[in-house]
């Protein structure tokens, strides 16, 4: 993430990146300098190391993609999509915690 060390996502490659893929992919739409958005970053960061591999996690930094946040309803920062196959599965907004997240991951990987 400029936001770490996760893929940044754009509206010039969302689609390619996150829609075409089949396994499960995270989105963490956050925003510049937002407290809630640090923590949740931390905790990803951290969860990145305990998934599968086959696990995408990247973020879409809402200042600079307003369009995204719009296309998918985004309307609080930190929001974590889970996409699947091209769709949502699950929407988590705020900062949850890591086994929470993990649990999700789990459900839907």
């Amino acid at each position: 993430m400029d936001h770490g060390d996760f893929v940044t996502w754009t509206t010039l490659n969302f689609d390619a990146e996150v829609l075409t893929q089949p396994g499960l992919v995270l989105v963490d739409f956050y925003s510049e300098n937002c407290a809630p958005c640090n923590q949740l970053k931390r905790v990803l960061t951290q969860l990145s190391t305990e998934i599968p591999s086959s696990v995408r996690i990247g973020t879409v930094k809402v200042n600079d993609s307003p369009e995204l946040a719009e296309r998918f309803r985004v309307r609080a920062s930190p929001t974590v999509l889970f996409f699947k196959g091209g769709a949502i599965v699950e929407t988590r907004t705020g900062v949850d915690r890591r086994q929470v997240l993990k649990k999700l991951i789990e459900l839907h990987a």
